[in-house]
């Protein structure tokens, strides 16, 4: 046994004077040691009736730990190897840098992880054990006839080598939930990703068994969603914060979503909700620090909106990742591109198409952005100059010559090829800088 620190707390006698904390370095005596081996083996000799407390503690506060028989059988198990282990450590037959997690702690703690039971569960496991146990401990010991100074040696002893033991084993079977929580999201979301992309391939698929796997219904009214994030997160990081932001939009939406991973950067998912609320969706992300971004589909009904939605939100997150470097956007809807969507299939054709379309209005600076904002402003409005001057808060005759000023610089009417005109717009408005000319 190895020597035990105390505390010793001295006061004086003044109102407002400071406590002086002086530590001493109490030894084991040998009538210490020898309480605490024979309550140890008492204790070891009575095994079943402690490790039934425990069980029963820890069964009725944390009732998610052992919900089945098989899981019960793990929990009790595990109990009476940790018990015979620090009981082998008071008693002397094993020395405490010996002593490590018993492997049905370990197999308990991977099952928990398979279970998604939380962390926090096990851990709370382990600290009602160790007041249970340090409880019937010092029971004993105060029962000993022995002095009271070996009494508290061997108490403080006892909360020493518990605490020791709690927190290495603690360690351990951490370790091993993580492990086993990670392998089994891998091994899940791989099942769970080949189900939805049969789903999306449309090719017929056997809707009740992708849903029976997924967990999800196919038959709802569905919004698909697109979340990514960049090199600047620690790639051990990303999923756990894609996650935990696909749980922000499903608050925010009201909806438990389906979630996969196609790679280490990137989650699709699912929300069965009949209705977007940008306005929610873009309040709930507002207040996140880590640079994630997200597409959205629109809503759309069953198997085929399924596949819809997600098709718009991967043309959202093209359009929105053309725009990363220059002007990055938290979200990006379908519904808010319109006909820019279609430029996902080939992004890098959209800043030519719109400088062909715009001519010199195209250019990037001060200038021709007012003239842009007031042709748009304009076209919006109906061509009306009366609206599109209330709007910019201008007076008409500005709006006249700013228009006629834009035609100039693109060198043609605009309303030839009105629409084209105002896609371009709606463009440049959108995706600033990418398709912009640069100006020197």
């Amino acid at each position: 046994m190895r020597p035990v620190t105390v505390r010793e707390t001295e006061t004086t006698g003044c109102v407002g004077s400071r406590a002086r904390t002086r530590r001493t370095v109490l030894p084991v005596t040998s009538t210490a040691a020898a309480t605490l081996a024979k309550v140890a083996d008492s204790v070891l000799a009575e095994l079943a009736l402690l490790r039934a407390r425990i069980v029963e503690e820890v069964s009725a506060e944390l009732p998610s730990l052992a919900p089945d028989a098989q899981a019960a059988e793990l929990l009790d198990s595990t109990v009476r190897e940790n018990l015979v282990a620090a009981l082998g450590v008071l008693g002397g037959s094993t020395e405490p840098v010996d002593v490590g997690a018993p492997p049905v702690a370990l197999e308990f703690a991977r099952r928990l992880a398979q279970r998604r039971v939380p962390i926090t569960a096990m851990l709370r496991a382990y600290r009602l054990g160790q007041a249970a146990f340090q409880q019937e401990m010092i029971a004993r010991i105060a029962a000993e006839p022995v002095e009271a100074a070996d009494v508290a040696v061997a108490a403080t002893e006892l909360s020493q080598v518990a605490f020791t033991y709690i927190d290495k084993i603690s360690e351990e079977v951490v370790e091993a939930y993580q492990l086993e929580r990670d392998t089994w999201l891998r091994h899940r979301n791989a099942a769970r990703l080949a189900k939805v992309q049969a789903a999306l391939s449309g090719k017929p698929v056997d809707s009740a068994d992708v849903e029976k796997t997924l967990g999800y219904a196919l038959s709802e009214r569905h919004v698909g969603a697109v979340l990514w994030c960049g090199p600047e997160l620690d790639e051990s990081a990303r999923l756990t914060t894609l996650e935990r932001h696909a749980a922000l939009l499903a608050n925010a939406l009201g909806a438990i979503p389906l979630v996969v991973a196609p790679d280490a950067s990137t989650v699709w998912a699912w929300f069965p909700t009949a209705t977007l609320d940008l306005d929610a969706v873009s309040s709930a992300l507002a207040s996140s620090p880590e640079p994630v971004r997200v597409a959205l589909g629109d809503p759309a009904s069953g198997l085929a909106g399924f596949r819809t939605t997600h098709q718009q939100a991967r043309q959202a997150e093209a359009v929105a990742q053309m725009t990363e470097r220059t002007r990055p956007r938290p979200v990006t809807a379908a519904a808010q591109l319109g006909p820019l969507a279609l430029v996902a299939a080939d992004p890098s054709a959209v800043a030519g198409w719109v400088q062909s379309v715009l001519g010199a209005l195209a250019d990037n600076d001060e200038g021709h952005q007012r003239m842009r904002e007031t042709v748009w402003a304009y076209l919006s409005s109906g061509s009306s100059l009366m609206v599109a001057a209330q709007e910019l808060h201008l007076h008409k005759n500005t709006i006249q010559y700013r228009l006629r000023k834009a035609e100039q610089e693109r060198g043609r009417p605009l309303s030839e090829g009105r629409i084209d005109v105002e896609v371009a717009l709606l463009a440049c408005r959108l995706l600033g800088p990418a398709v912009l000319r640069p100006v020197d």
